[in-house]
Formats: structure tokens, C-alpha cells, sequence
């Protein structure tokens, strides 16, 4: 077999992780503690199946089978003949008996499979829902460069798939180890009991039967993790295809993403088809291989005259020997599947937020002062973003921030929310440094509209309410007023009611960037940061919701990014950023009559040399 198709061995990361799932599910001992004892049951059924089978067949085909093997029919018959006295034939009894019996030891296997089927399922069950809400609840609370770092369908994954693979892989791991060791053991000491050199000759070839399970499996195993790797491929597509269907639509590339879709599509098909192969040709060697023990057992049953229900169930007991040799074959692979599932989702649980509440952290009361004291700041050591910043700004101030793509202007503005922290400087609120506040009191004094929109599948008063669900409709519709908001939405068939779809994909870009703005003002924050908050604004809109957002600023601190100057010309101080670096501020009159050789005055120039200023 070549080196690929060996079994990799599991990492001490992934050896923490499946102990870390064990001693989850070891909360529910008491239930994994019951479904052992059916497991037992499970497994001990066996016996009396095989012997009650043998005492049947004695019986029916050749009468009260021998000392060589037939105890339990020759027990039943002893006990018919001193207890019976009916009118019924003694052999008939006995023969009732013993089918009683079988059915009777079908049935505790049958209440035995189920019950700790069902207990080991619900074990199961539990410990994935509580890793899924726990990722979740981890994935929320994950720094916000994990999510600048990480893929949407990469969280999704985690909180979905992989915990699925938890869930099936703690199924079949734990429901093997607690009913396959029993059937094997108690078949195993039948056959023994029953015939001894025969099964001792027999356990010895029998690894033999497992041998095309175990070359087939490592191929399924193999080429299993190639596929999933195309499904995430496939997944990727289309999540892209999907996010980005007006651009796919505008440039007319739908037959090259239909192309890269059947291209991976193609790709896992012939993975599939791999391991329906490797699967599809275990049976046909399993049948082979058991077809030659099957004539052995024959020739050795016609060699020394072995009774013919000695041998029937001889061979009964080594077909009921492959399934949990079979199922333990597998369980390898099972905890390195669920593993690595494992230690993927437990990455993200363990990831932890360093912007965390100091012990000595007080409540926030109202904003009233931000200052920004030679501020500097960098994802990579080796390449800062924000170097030696410094502003101040108090309410009713409007600071705005200017500058290339790049510049590290919604960076800066990401600090105030401590989205994160400062890796030089410090931000002070209120004369103190930011730290020594609770972060959910801080919050609550900002309110943030972003320059990608997002709202949510939900009524267009929830996506404003968003932020204060016990808002009355009275506040919501007056936040949609001052965001000259609600004529729009009165017009819609539902008005407040209307269901705006995933990303508010049923609205306009002015009507969800309006709707943003109308979910900041309904906190009614002291400070406000509008990020690009009129870039998908028409003319009229602009004009509309900067005379709202005029009004609403007021006894309001607030930090505007623009690109678009002319919602920045009233700023009381503006920045412009170029690399990291302030290198002009001012008023946008101080800023202008630098002339020709200022940053500012070059951006206004190509913005607005035709355009009149506002009065």
C-alpha cells in the first residue's frame, strides 16, 4: 500500500480536543452509565439467541441434539418431562419453549440496541448543541480581526459542518465502544464453549475478513477529505456568484463562473465516484473471503461429523462476529474525523478577545470629551497604520476625516468603540483613558452607520429598532423622519410592516443607507460615526439627509469619513490623513486657502471645481 494511504496519526492538539469532547459528554455519565448496561444486554443477547437457534435446529431437523453441543434443548427437555403434565406431546413443549426463548433473547437485543442507540444519540445531541451555541456565542464575541482574517463561509462552517462531524463522530465512536465489544466478546466465548479448537482456529484467521475494511476504508478516508474540500470549493463559488450577482449580471460572466462551478462540481463527482468504488468492493471480498472460512468450516464439519446445528450456527456465530469487528475497524477513523472537527471548533471557542473590561472598569455616563493623544496603531508590527495621531473633540463638534483609500481613516474612528486598541498613544473619554470604561456603556454613546449598509431580513421597523427593541413605534418613526426616511416608507405595501429581504436587497441604496442612519439616531447617541454614511446617496437624498443629519448633530460629537467633501464642508475641524499620518487640519475655509499646494485644496479641486459651495 502506498505511504498516502496510510493512517495519520492524530495530533496532540487533536488528542486534547477529543478528550476535551469526552469529558463534555462525561456530564452525562449517568445516561452513558445506562446505555452501557443496554449495551450489555445488547451484547449478551447474542448468547442466548445462538444457543436457542442451536436447540431449534436440533430439535426441528434431527431431534434432541447430543452432548456435543445441544445443553439448552436438553435442558428444556429435562424441565418439560419433571413439570409438564398436559395432554400435549413433551417434544412439542419443548420445541415451544425453546422459540420462546428465542424470541424472547431477540427482543432484549432489540431493547437493547434501542435504548442505548437512544441515549448515546441524546448524549450526543446535547454536547453538539452546546458546541454549537457555544461557538456561536464565541464566534460574537471574536476580536474584530478574526473576522477581517477569517472567511463568512469559514465561521459558517464551523458552527454548522464541523459540528455535525462532532455529532456523528461522538455517535459512532461511543454507540461501537459500548455495544460492539459485547456482541464480539460473548460470540467469541459461543464458539469457544461450543467447539473449541475449531474457533480457535477460526479467531485466528478471522482478522483476515477485516483486511478489505481496512485497505477500501483508508481509500474512502482519503479521498472523503479531498471531497470535502471541493464541497467548501463549491460553497465558495456560490456564496460569490450569489453576493456578487449584479456584477457577475453588468460584465456577463455567468458562463465563466457556470464554468468554475462545473469544474469543481466535476472535481468532487470523481472523488464520489472513488469512494463508491472503495465501498462498492469491500462486500463482493468480504463475501469471497467468507465463502472460503464457510467451506472450511465444511470440510472440517464432514471430516469429524459435526452435527448439522452445531455447524449451521457455528457459521451463524462468525457472521455475527463481523459486524463489531467491522464497526471497531472503523472507530480510528471516527475520532480522527470528529478530532478534527473538534479542535477546528474549539480554535474559535478558545479564541479570546483581548478588548475586554478591566476589573476596576466603571459605567460611562454621557460623552461629552474624546481625545486621541499621539495615537498609533498597526495590525502588523511592520506595517503601522495610524502613526502619532492626536485630535480632541467635544459635543456638538462635527470632526471629519479625509483622505485616500487607505489612510487609516476608518481605523481611527475604529478606536472610540475599541473595536480595537491602540498599539501606541492613547484615546481618553471624559479626561480618561478609554480602558477604565465599561466597553457596553461605551457603546451605548456611539452610534454607527457604516458605508456598507447591512440590515436584516426583517421588518423595516425591527431593522431600525434593531439597536432598542423596546423602542415604541412613536421613537421608531421619528428616528425614520429625522433620517427623511419615512415618506419612503409609508409608500411601501406594508409601510413599517414591510419585510425588506436579506441586506435590504428590496431597497434602493439611498433607502437602506436612510435606514442606517434612522437605526444610529434611535438611540439617540452623544456621539455619531458616518462612515462614508452618504456614499450611496443620490443628490436629493444627500441633500435631505445632511439637513437631518445638521439637525441631529447638534449637542452631538460626531466623526464623519467622506469622500464626497461637500457633506464635510461645515466640519468645525478637519482632518486629512496620508499614510498613517495627519498631514493638514483645519476648517475647510483654512483648509482652501492654502491653495493650490495643500492635500485638501488638491481633493476639492478634482471633487468640485465646477460645483458652487454651499452657502
Amino acid at each position: 500500500m502506498s505511504a498516502k494511504a496510510k493512517s495519520v496519526p492524530l495530533t496532540e492538539t487533536q488528542k486534547a480536543s477529543f478528550l476535551r469532547l469526552a469529558r463534555m459528554a462525561g456530564r452525562y455519565w449517568g445516561r452513558i452509565a445506562v446505555a452501557i448496561v443496554f449495551g450489555i444486554l445488547f451484547g449478551g443477547s447474542i448468547v442466548g439467541i445462538l444457543a436457542s437457534a442451536r436447540g431449534t435446529l436440533g430439535d426441528v431437523f434431527g431431534g434432541i441434539a447430543g452432548a456435543d453441543g445441544g445443553g439448552m434443548a436438553q435442558s428444556v427437555q429435562a424441565f418439560v418431562e419433571r413439570t409438564y403434565t398436559g395432554e400435549m406431546s413433551h417434544a412439542w413443549v419443548a420445541t415451544l419453549l425453546i422459540l420462546l426463548c428465542l424470541v424472547m433473547f431477540v427482543v432484549v437485543r432489540g431493547v437493547g440496541f434501542f435504548f442505548s442507540k437512544y441515549l448515546i444519540e441524546w448524549v450526543a445531541q446535547r454536547v453538539t448543541a452546546e458546541l454549537r451555541d457555544e461557538t456561536f456565542e464565541s464566534i460574537l464575541h471574536l476580536p474584530m480581526r478574526e473576522f477581517t482574517a477569517a472567511r463568512t463561509g469559514e465561521l459558517i462552517s464551523r458552527t454548522i459542518s464541523d459540528t455535525q462531524l462532532v455529532e456523528r463522530g461522538l455517535v459512532d465512536v461511543v454507540c461501537d465502544l459500548i455495544q460492539q465489544p459485547f456482541v464480539l466478546l460473548f460470540a467469541a466465548a459461543y464458539i469457544l464453549h461450543a467447539n473449541f479448537q475449531l474457533a480457535c482456529v477460526t479467531l485466528l484467521v478471522f482478522p483476515v475478513c477485516i483486511l478489505p475494511v481496512r485497505i477500501f476504508g483508508k481509500r474512502v478516508r482519503r479521498n472523503a477529505k479531498k471531497g470535502q474540500e471541493h464541497v467548501a470549493d463549491l460553497a465558495s463559488i456560490q456564496q460569490e456568484t450569489i453576493l456578487g450577482a449584479a456584477i457577475v449580471k453588468a460584465f456577463g460572466t455567468e458562463e465563466r463562473e457556470l464554468a468554475r462551478f462545473r469544474k469543481s462540481s466535476f472535481d468532487f463527482f470523481r472523488r464520489q465516484v472513488k469512494i463508491v468504488a472503495a465501498k462498492a468492493a469491500v462486500n463482493p471480498m468480504m463475501e469471497v473471503i467468507s465463502a472460503i472460512a464457510a467451506a472450511a468450516v465444511l470440510v472440517y464439519a464432514k471430516g469429524t461429523g459435526l452435527p448439522f446445528d452445531a455447524m449451521f450456527v457455528f457459521l451463524g456465530a462468525m457472521v455475527v462476529m463481523y459486524q463489531p469487528v467491522k464497526a471497531l475497524s472503523r472507530v480510528h477513523l471516527s475520532i480522527q474525523q470528529c478530532a478534527a472537527a473538534a479542535e477546528r471548533i474549539f480554535q474559535i471557542i478558545d479564541t479570546a478577545d483581548p478588548i475586554r473590561n478591566a476589573p476596576d472598569a466603571r459605567e460611562l455616563g454621557r460623552v461629552e470629551k474624546v481625545e486621541y493623544r499621539g495615537v498609533s496603531f498597526a495590525y502588523d508590527p511592520r506595517t503601522p497604520v495610524l502613526r502619532d495621531i492626536s485630535l480632541e473633540a467635544k459635543s456638538g463638534m462635527l470632526v471629519a476625516l479625509v483622505g485616500s483609500s487607505g489612510s487609516g481613516k476608518t481605523t481611527l474612528v475604529n478606536l472610540l468603540p475599541r473595536f480595537y486598541e491602540a498599539t501606541g498613544g492613547e484615546v481618553l473619554v471624559n479626561g480618561e483613558p478609554i480602558g477604565r470604561w465599561n466597553i457596553e456603556s461605551l457603546r451605548r454613546n456611539i452610534g454607527l452607520v457604516t458605508q456598507e449598509t447591512v440590515l436584516f431580513n426583517d421588518t423595516v421597523r425591527a431593522n431600525i429598532a434593531y439597536g432598542d427593541p423596546t423602542a415604541t413605534d412613536a421613537q421608531v418613526e421619528a428616528a425614520a423622519k429625522m433620517a427623511h426616511a419615512d415618506e419612503f416608507i409609508r409608500q411601501m405595501e406594508n409601510g413599517y410592516d414591510t419585510v425588506i429581504a436579506e441586506r435590504g436587497i428590496l431597497l434602493s441604496g439611498g433607502q437602506r443607507q436612510r435606514l442606517a442612519i434612522a437605526r444610529a439616531l434611535l438611540r439617540d447617541p452623544p456621539v455619531l460615526i458616518l462612515d462614508e454614511a452618504t456614499s450611496a446617496l443620490d443628490t436629493e437624498s444627500e441633500r435631505a439627509v445632511q439637513a437631518a443629519l445638521d439637525e441631529a448633530m447638534k449637542g452631538r460629537m460626531v466623526f464623519a469619513i467622506a469622500h464626497r467633501l461637500s457633506t464635510i464642508m461645515r466640519a468645525d475641524q478637519i482632518l486629512v490623513l496620508d499614510h498613517g499620518r495627519v498631514v493638514e487640519r483645519g476648517t475647510h475655509a483654512e483648509l482652501i486657502a492654502k491653495g493650490e499646494g495643500g492635500a485638501y485644496h488638491r481633493l476639492y479641486t478634482m471633487q468640485f471645481q465646477d460645483v458652487p459651495e454651499r452657502a
